[in-house]
């Protein structure tokens, strides 16, 4: 049986490592984990000898960057030996691209660059994965629980990043329009994710039509004018048939919500528009 080993206490590159060779190393899909301490190896035998294990982040081997001088990461390793690796099954476009950006994040991290960030001293950076892996390490979590919370986590951030490239390259399909309130932007799409990429963009106003059931999403930015109340009253006398849900805030306005069936509107996104515009 093939098994991947990193050390004891797995930090993040540690996990993305073990994830990448899991996830993307053909024929290492059931691959086991197993750990040990730092400067020592799976069974006491010289790393990289057995073609069946993987030492990664330890064992100063082919997949451990302890020993180089320049600045890198176990992950950044192993993306490199995955990508020699699968010869005639290069990664997708999309894949590759979502990779690359998760690998230069770990980096960072590994690295202590993370110490720079602008939120370092915030709260909220004590909700990104790696604080959080560090978090179970710290109630006592056995490597195990910290390593599959992280392969869980890994498995998320991999389909967000996915998620927001394609929607970053949707949005460049959208409408923009003028609303009452100012910049905005409509589009048909199937990735709920535009309308985070909108806003933060900085239209003050994102409209989302799914293609498949025709439901729309509309997202106004927290920190603008925007009352969408109006907007709803004349979508429901426009399209009395159609569902609406308005948040309290006046800013959020579906015809469709996850988990809620909802009658969709028949109402096009040019019409929506025009309301949206104070015409």
């Amino acid at each position: 049986m093939k098994k991947i080993i990193t050390h004891t206490n797995p930090d993040l590159d540690a996990v993305t490592a073990v994830w990448l060779i899991k996830r993307f190393l053909p024929g290492w899909e059931e691959a086991g984990i197993d750990f040990c301490k730092y400067q020592s190896t799976y069974e006491g035998k010289p790393v990289d000898s057995d073609p069946n294990v993987l030492h990664v982040d330890i064992g100063e081997g082919k997949l451990d960057h302890h020993q180089l001088e320049e600045i890198t990461s176990a992950s950044k390793l192993c993306f490199d030996y995955i990508k020699q690796q699968r010869k005639g099954q290069p990664l997708k476009e999309l894949d590759e691209k979502a990779l690359v950006q998760i690998i230069e994040v770990v980096k960072e991290v590994d690295n202590a660059r993370d110490l720079s960030w602008p939120e370092v001293d915030a709260a909220r950076n004590n909700f990104y994965l790696h604080v959080l892996i560090a978090g179970i390490r710290g109630m006592a979590g056995s490597d195990e629980e910290a390593m599959n919370f992280g392969l869980k986590g890994m498995d998320a951030v991999f389909h967000q990043v996915k998620k927001s490239i394609d929607a970053q390259k949707e949005l460049k399909k959208g409408v923009k329009f003028e609303s009452q309130w100012g910049k905005a932007i409509a589009i048909e799409t199937g990735n709920d994710n535009v309308l985070w990429e909108g806003e933060k963009k900085g239209y003050c106003l994102v409209i989302r039509k799914d293609p498949e059931t025709g439901g729309v999403r509309i997202y106004a930015r927290y920190d603008t004018e925007v009352d969408l109340t109006k907007a709803h009253d004349k979508f429901k006398e426009m399209d009395p048939n159609s569902e609406w849900y308005l948040h309290q805030s006046k800013k959020l306005l579906l015809n469709m919500a996850s988990g809620k069936k909802m009658k969709p509107t028949k109402l096009s996104l040019e019409e929506i528009m025009k309301i949206l515009e104070g015409k």
